[in-house]
């Protein structure tokens, strides 16, 4: 269905298998978003997520396409680890329980 070249074809199967590897980093950060989000934490989620990608995973973009000879497939696993540090963010966000708020006032 897709008149594509051989090359092609095996960039895109190159970037879904470093979509595959990276996926439980990115189930962990996503299970973290909304457990923060469903505390009422809408500002933190909103750095967490919003912002991060424009601080962090736009200029590492950017930098790795304009300022290096490497692969397009290596910059693109370089800007999905990077969702590593949201990983850490996230787990140390939930476990010291900022998402918790008493809704229930006595």
């Amino acid at each position: 269905i897709y008149n594509t070249s051989e090359e092609i074809k095996a960039l895109a199967t190159s970037f879904i298998a470093v979509s595959a590897i990276i996926m439980p980093f990115c189930s962990f950060s996503h299970a973290s978003y909304f457990t923060l989000r469903s505390g009422g934490k809408t500002i933190i989620t909103f750095l967490f997520d919003s912002v991060f990608i424009w601080c962090i995973s736009v200029p590492i973009a950017f930098v790795l396409s304009r300022y290096t000879g490497i692969h397009v497939l290596v910059i693109y696993a370089c800007v999905q680890l990077a969702d590593l540090i949201k990983c850490v963010i996230g787990f140390v966000l939930v476990k010291k329980g900022v998402w918790l708020q008493n809704i229930v006032s006595s």
